[in-house]
């Protein structure tokens, strides 16, 4: 396809937008400047361009640098440079050097595309560029979401050339005139994507010269595919109710998903609470879990942990709190245990007798005598559907070891106009 009208029928172009090209001086980008400076009076675009040296390659540089200069100084556009020291920022920050690279390069679009007020950052990614990048996450055991290949937008940044082959490319340079630099790093072998380049892709087009071609649409169906996960996805995640403790959901609405939209929704969720991806492992014990007939199971995940509480699931940063303190209360006043609110008041009769109270977790074997006649402390809990996980956190009150009350339950004497003392226990909203 003819670059420009590759530009024009993407869907990334609206009239009136500030497009700031990532103008490397190579072939692609060469190009892509180029094709959307041909479309300034169409569109009604306002294009500038940005340059960013990575010090990797000193003796070349200077004339890249040039070479962009010379190409927006003929187009009448902008052209906005900027520097770096990717192998000492590397070695500080403990990356590779392509990735340290990357996010050097990225920091001076951002930089660069807030101060010049850009509506979109246009990157030169072409075909093969996505083709390698599916063979690469499928190589690496990608999830669904790296077989969909590079989007052609994320955020503000938009790849308009994805339809176009480095041959379509390359007859538009010359048929332009276009002059551009090659980087030699790329006619090598000694990183994953440049081995791809120069050797697996060759033998593939000798399968078939379209294999390119076939691969990118491949993940162009996979995108659309994606979109609609995405989507149910969103729809999803506005129900999860976010807690100090975490992310909540129904286990039987997330399994009620399509197992794409599901996957993302709980990476979403994950990314939340930790920042770490969870691994296709992981994510099959949620679902176990989310199917599980115990209502108190738990997983614990890579600094998460996901917890059964009855028919819900919560997603917690913080592995399970230990038991608050125990502590007495020698008069009335208000006190708090964990996440409760604990208040004595007097009542209608005597109340000091009942002091001290002691505030503390269940114990085995605690029994309080209801209205209906006594019950474990145990028994009780299951029947209130107090999740596993908090029931040692549920404040038990007692005095001489007589239950007084269990949260919010009194025992049968505390009920009533008539108790000797109010006992009244608050949850707090967590």
């Amino acid at each position: 396809m003819n670059p420009v009208d590759a530009l024009r029928q993407s869907g990334l172009l609206r009239p009136g937008q500030r497009v700031l090209c990532a103008l490397s001086g190579g072939a692609d980008s060469v190009c892509m400047t180029h094709g959307l400076c041909a479309l300034r009076e169409e569109l009604s675009l306002t294009v500038a361009a940005a340059h960013f040296t990575h010090g990797l390659r000193p003796g070349q540089a200077e004339a890249e640098r040039e070479l962009c200069q010379s190409l927006c100084d003929g187009l009448g556009i902008p052209l906005f440079c900027g520097e770096g020291d990717t192998a000492a920022y590397a070695a500080q920050a403990s990356l590779g050097v392509e990735e340290a690279a990357r996010a050097l390069r990225y920091a001076f679009l951002e930089r660069t595309a807030d101060a010049w007020r850009a509506d979109s950052v246009a990157t030169a990614h072409n075909l093969e560029d996505n083709a390698e990048t599916l063979l690469l996450h499928l190589i690496r055991g990608s999830g669904r979401a790296g077989w969909e290949g590079i989007p052609p937008r994320r955020g503000r940044y938009i790849r308009p050339m994805l339809e176009v082959s480095r041959r379509e490319i390359e007859a538009y340079n010359a048929a332009c005139g276009l002059a551009f630099a090659v980087d030699e790093s790329n006619l090598g072998t000694d990183n994953a994507r440049a081995l791809l380049r120069n050797r697996v892709f060759p033998l593939l087009r000798e399968i078939n010269p379209r294999a390119p071609e076939h691969m990118a649409a491949a993940a162009s169906l996979l995108r659309q595919d994606g979109l609609a996960a995405q989507r149910e996805s969103e729809a999803f995640l506005a129900s999860v109710r976010r807690t100090e403790e975490g992310a909540l959901f129904s286990a039987e609405e997330l399994l009620a998903l399509s197992k794409e939209a599901a996957v993302r929704a709980l990476q979403t969720l994950q990314r939340e609470q930790d920042g770490r991806m969870l691994t296709r492992r992981q994510l099959e014990a949620v679902f176990a879990l989310c199917e599980s007939r115990d209502p108190s199971a738990r997983v614990f995940l890579t600094g998460s942990c996901a917890l059964r509480r009855y028919e819900d699931v919560l997603l917690s940063e913080q592995r399970p709190e230990a038991p608050p303190e125990p502590f007495e209360m020698k008069t009335f006043g208000t006190a708090f245990f964990g996440f409760w609110d604990i208040e004595i008041a007097p009542g209608a009769g005597e109340g000091a007798a009942y002091f001290p109270i002691a505030v503390r977790s269940r114990r085995e074997g605690d029994e309080i005598e209801l209205p209906a006649g006594r019950r474990t402390v145990k028994k009780l809990m299951i029947d209130r559907k107090i999740p596993k996980d908090l029931r040692d956190r549920v404040p038990i009150l007692c005095h001489n070891n007589k239950i007084l009350a269990v949260g919010e339950v009194r025992a049968a004497e505390l009920r009533g106009e008539n108790a000797p003392i109010r006992v009244i226990c608050r949850r707090k909203e967590i």
